[in-house]
């Protein structure tokens, strides 16, 4: 029963294609879905990263020039744990850190990217994520999922989601702590290395003694998108559960409906042949109060 709202096992393998990856910043490409990356470049993937904000709000700045530095210095950490997961260059398309929108001209720009690269997954934050940055960047995944017949590969980082997969990154496991250890300039404020290192653990939970560490995602397909009910969140074993629970409690309650209005036509019926056996069953079941009432009493 347990497995209908978590899995119970976890997958070794990832489906083949490009991959996009979109980071709010630089680091959540690593923290959020690093083993996946590294289990797609394994595969002989295409894995694309853009990061998309400048990652500047992490802290205070005396002037511009101290400004532009700190982001030439988070771009860096991202290109050196890039080398760890071994996917190539990021792309840093720089915009203001707690400004990212969800707009019209963004869309287009993602949209003609994906097209251009034929990307066929892309991984995002969760709509579930607190961070305003990494909340648009799931609604930014969710908007080119309505349009585009992607698929949709929701990663967690400051808010834990409910996943329909999980994924064994135990061969992965140290690998990505190098990656993370990169970051210093965010460790420095965060040990964010404990609690991903923390988290990843936890989702091993459910599974087999042999798996160290996993990563947890919520998979969500175009013509789920279209089809579910629960489209934000994609399709589950639960959410699958909650849907045929809902049609039949529907059902039962048409059913239910259809039957009272059917005894009322008979009740008021002005045909006394129909309505006799009513009217008979009525009388008895008087007779049969008032004598249990007696007994009672």
């Amino acid at each position: 029963m347990e497995s209908f709202f978590i899995p119970y096992q976890a997958t070794q393998t990832l489906p083949q294609g490009t991959i996009l990856v979109l980071a709010p910043h630089p680091d959540d490409e690593v923290f959020g879905c690093g083993g996946a990356i590294m289990q797609h470049i394994a595969q002989g993937n295409t894995v694309r990263v853009i990061i998309l904000t400048d990652g500047s709000a992490a802290t205070t700045h005396a002037d511009e020039d101290a400004r532009r530095a700190y982001i030439q210095l988070r771009q860096a950490e991202s290109r050196q744990a890039a080398k760890h997961l071994g996917y190539g260059e990021p792309l840093f398309w720089e915009i203001p850190d707690r400004h990212l929108q969800v707009d019209s001209q963004l869309i287009e720009k993602l949209r003609d990217f994906i097209t251009t690269n034929q990307i066929q997954q892309i991984y995002a934050p969760s709509p579930a994520e607190i961070h305003p940055d990494h909340y648009a960047c799931a609604q930014l995944a969710l908007s080119l999922l309505a349009q585009l017949p992607i698929t949709y590969i929701m990663y967690e980082i400051g808010m834990p989601l409910r996943p329909n997969q999980l994924l064994d990154i135990t061969p992965y496991l140290d690998r990505k702590q190098q990656a993370t250890n990169c970051f210093s300039s965010q460790l420095s404020i965060q040990d964010y290395g404990r609690h991903l290192y923390g988290l990843n653990v936890y989702r091993s939970y459910t599974l087999p003694v042999t798996v160290i560490a996993a990563e947890a995602y919520y998979v969500l397909t175009h013509a789920n998108w279209r089809e579910n009910p629960f489209r934000e969140f994609g399709e589950s074993r639960q959410t699958t559960i909650m849907s045929q629970m809902a049609r039949q409690l529907t059902e039962q309650a048409q059913r239910l409906t259809e039957q009272t209005h059917t005894l009322e036509r008979v009740y008021y019926s002005t045909s006394w042949r129909v309505t006799y056996p009513l009217r008979a069953f009525k009388q008895h079941w008087r007779l049969l109060k008032r004598l249990l009432h007696k007994l009672v009493a």
